[in-house]
């Protein structure tokens, strides 16, 4: 009697199968970390600039600055990707800072963030005694990366 070798087409079919339902689980989440890291790379330095020099403000006068003061405290940061702003946020109307992307209309290398333009990062201070501790994320794009409710 001959002996057989190799994989049945059956055996085959289930094996790709397989490795298809494992592609479609993990191209979305692929995609969503290479959004979140190219947001990192883009747009959080100029958005830490501009945190670090509100917190200066905060503990020197203990008041956050009023909206039309953005243009002094994004000065020095790089906002080529992102328009930022000063808004009432939050259920409470807390004063925080708005980022907003534009990935579409700015410079050539803003055009990796295209998929995230429009959307919205909302970065509101938590204030102990004298300083800024933290920052809460918020917004439609920290939820669609993952990031809402982190402190930055």
């Amino acid at each position: 009697m001959k002996e057989s070798k190799g994989f049945t087409l059956v055996e085959l079919m289930i094996v790709v199968a397989i490795i298809g339902i494992l592609a479609a689980v993990a191209v979305p989440f692929y995609q969503r970390y290479i959004q979140k890291s190219r947001l990192t790379s883009m747009v959080f330095p100029g958005l830490h600039a501009i945190q670090t020099n509100v917190g200066n403000y905060y503990s020197f006068r203990q008041i956050l600055p009023a909206a039309a003061s953005i243009v002094d405290f994004s000065s020095d940061a790089d906002t080529g990707c992102f328009t930022p702003s000063f808004a009432g946020i939050g259920s409470g109307g807390e004063t925080g800072l708005r980022i907003i992307i534009n990935g579409s209309s700015q410079p050539t290398r803003c055009k990796a963030l295209a998929a995230l333009d429009g959307m919205t990062l909302d970065a509101v201070p938590n204030v102990t005694g004298s300083k800024i501790v933290s920052w809460a994320l918020s917004g439609g794009l920290a939820s669609r990366l993952g990031l809402a409710g982190e402190g930055s």
